[in-house]
């Protein structure tokens, strides 16, 4: 099947661990005979002019809806499936993509709650997987299109992203690629450690082998759960979940 991986990141310096992450899309989509892209802020280039002007102070919500126009472009310049993953999405182990018309990541959010930890299952968009007869990618651009034409901003960076993508979800059941999943700070702590309570939430609550997280770049610096990351630790989550012995 003819398939094309995209990635995008806006100009600038990139942390190593970060680098590392596009390494393995890029790596991972060369294995598998993939084509591959990357976009700086041409991304933003298939936004409808009001919604590119509309969006300016957000481009993380901005991010959301040109994504899924630029795998709409590809499908229909000849790809027969389009996949994106994020910048922030480490590919640690080997895995061939079902064919099937579309699917998004897992998120297994893993947070503290009562002295222990405690799991929501929801869906992200760190992975999109489209193929060209698919009837979700038209059905998704057309409904957060309308959302984002007449509401008032600023909205929350996950609008229409994994709010409405889960929102959704649970009322029609989309396709979900369980073997991509992501990485809250609890569980990115048990990683360090070599095994722990978030990581065996994390790994119970999904139903199939973990091949890719998404690090989840917005929390570098921030703590959450009594648990905060520099750079350094990022990197030291990728060494671990790249080597033999990789805790998950």
């Amino acid at each position: 099947m003819k398939t094309l991986v995209v990635q995008s990141q806006r100009p600038g310096v990139l942390p190593a661990w970060q680098r590392r992450c596009f390494d393995s899309v890029r790596g991972w989509a060369k294995l598998r005979g993939y084509d591959y892209r990357f976009y700086g802020d041409e991304l933003f280039r298939p936004l409808p002019p009001t919604l590119r002007e509309k969006l300016q102070a957000q481009p993380v919500v901005a991010t959301d809806l040109a994504r899924l126009l630029l795998l709409r472009e590809a499908l229909r310049s000849g790809y027969e499936q389009a996949i994106w993953c994020d910048a922030d999405l480490l590919i640690f182990r080997d895995f061939e993509p079902r064919e099937q018309d579309h699917s998004f990541g897992r998120e297994v959010w893993v947070q503290g709650r009562d002295g222990g930890v405690h799991s929501y299952r929801r869906i992200h968009n760190a992975w999109l997987q489209f193929q060209a007869d698919s009837p979700v990618l038209p059905f998704y651009i057309d409904r957060a299109t309308a959302m984002l034409e007449r509401v008032r901003m600023p909205v929350v960076p996950q609008f229409i992203g994994p709010k409405l993508l889960s929102a959704l979800h649970n009322i029609v059941e989309f396709n979900v690629e369980e073997r991509v999943g992501m990485l809250s700070p609890m569980a990115a702590r048990d990683v360090l450690q070599g095994s722990g309570p978030a990581l065996d939430e994390l790994v119970g609550a999904h139903r199939e082998t973990i091949c890719a997280v998404n690090l989840c770049a917005s929390y570098v610096g921030k703590n959450a759960d009594g648990v905060c990351h520099g750079d350094e630790d990022y990197i030291a989550v990728v060494r671990a979940l790249i080597a033999p012995n990789c805790p998950l």
